[in-house]
């Protein structure tokens, strides 16, 4: 590739590449290469970054970085900086070269993502001076997007597809994007420019041996083959994701409602049945009635922001009492406290354990679950943890109709407690 600069000749060139192209470089160089592509029926093809410069603020559209006008009549793209931490993926329906661009920037990504809306010039309005030539028709089709669907690199292709606008973010790696024009975008968009210089890169098909034919075309299945799997397994990954993230969600910041529908979520895959105790006897219960292999368990579910009250298990013993005298219920064998705490810490700041007094953990009858630890076992798929921390450990407890707080307070030294922890 032999580059040309400014103040040089550029209607003879292949492609424009140019990391901050607007207003401040001149749009010159870009008209004569312009019309050179036309001049010679090859498609134009730009390569922009986007989003160089001081950036500003405005309550109507928030941070905006510099983006790109587009030529004649076409309009503009606009880039809102985005958040750290987004994640971008592929887009659907990419042509070959469009989908290796994407990967590229995915495993060598810039510093910062931006936003891309593109902007179209506003025909003149009714009473006003007709604005002429009106404006132009053009798309923005997606290359990557963020979680929330919206293009953070793209292609602008105006009505006609005689020219190609790859947008990328300011700060991509320019070796990257020398090296796709040459090896992708060259051969795939502007053949005949590879044509004219000679490149190996750039055959005539219709000069090809047999062997040569068919092992190309035989390259190019392999490459759409992999190309759809990808997409496929993709898709399945958005899917999975989809199911895991609420549960997730609840599990580790869920309270209320949210945190009750995860954990049932988690006795259920673990093949319990599963009673919504709210919605038949409202607070006068526990939260859930979990049933497996003929053992029937009070599942009493709480948050705390910071670290746990030493009181929740003394609500489950509650309702432990009171649940013969409900109306229509059956005798159970155990209760079983499950806890989301510390909701304000990221998970892995938290204690591993819901009660970090062992005096007082060793105090309690039945069973305390940490909801992180239930979601552990739901990602792992270890059932069998699941069930013998809900079903089995409640062996030990009390009768719930004779299960009342130890006798002798001073025992342990804080009244109100159960006697053991088993775990």
């Amino acid at each position: 590739m032999e580059p040309r600069w400014k103040g040089q000749e550029t209607g003879d060139c292949a492609a424009v590449l140019s990391l901050v192209l607007g207003p401040a470089t001149g749009l010159e160089p870009y008209k004569r290469y312009a019309v050179g592509a036309r001049k010679r029926g090859e498609t134009i093809l730009v390569v922009a970054g986007i989003g160089a410069g001081e950036r500003r603020h405005n309550v109507f559209s928030g941070t905006v970085a510099p983006g790109i006008r587009l030529p004649r009549y076409y309009g503009s793209i606009a880039a809102n900086p985005l958040p750290a931490g987004v994640s971008p993926e592929l887009a659907d329906g990419l042509d070959h070269a469009e989908h290796d661009l994407g990967t590229r920037l995915l495993n060598r990504h810039p510093d910062t993502w931006f936003c891309l809306t593109y902007l179209r010039d506003r025909p003149s309005s009714p009473g006003a001076a007709r604005v002429w030539p009106p404006p132009g028709e053009g798309e923005l089709r997606p290359i990557l997007v963020d979680g929330l669907g919206d293009p953070v690199a793209g292609v602008w292709v105006p009505a006609g597809g005689r020219a190609r606008w790859f947008v990328v973010p300011h700060g991509t790696d320019q070796r990257l994007l020398t090296e796709w024009l040459v090896e992708k975008a060259l051969p795939a968009y502007v053949p005949g420019a590879l044509t004219r210089a000679r490149s190996p890169l750039v055959r005539d098909p219709a000069l090809a041996t047999g062997a040569e034919a068919r092992l190309a075309e035989t390259i190019a299945e392999e490459q759409r083959v992999h190309e759809r799997r990808q997409t496929e397994l993709h898709q399945q990954l958005a899917a999975l994701r989809a199911v895991a993230d609420p549960l997730r969600d609840g599990l580790l910041f869920g309270t209320g409602r949210l945190l009750e529908d995860a954990v049932h979520d988690v006795l259920v895959a673990a093949g319990a049945a599963v009673t919504r105790l709210d919605d038949v006897y409202g607070t006068e219960s526990a939260d859930l009635l979990a049933e497996y292999s003929g053992r029937r368990v009070l599942v009493e579910v709480k948050s705390a922001n910071n670290r746990p009250p030493q009181s929740l298990p003394d609500k489950l013993l509650k309702h432990l009492n009171t649940w013969p005298g409900l109306t229509g219920t059956e005798p159970v064998d155990g209760g079983v406290l499950v806890v989301n705490y510390q909701i304000k810490l990221p998970p892995a700041q938290r204690d591993a354990e819901v009660y970090t007094d062992r005096a007082f953990a060793d105090a309690l009858t039945m069973p305390v679950i940490g909801s992180a630890r239930l979601l552990d076992w739901w990602r792992r798929e270890e059932w069998d943890a699941v069930r013998r921390a809900v079903f089995d450990d409640t062996g030990g407890a009390q009768p719930p109709e004779t299960a009342v707080p130890d006798a002798d307070p001073k025992a342990s030294g804080r009244p109100g407690l159960l006697s053991r922890l088993r775990r």
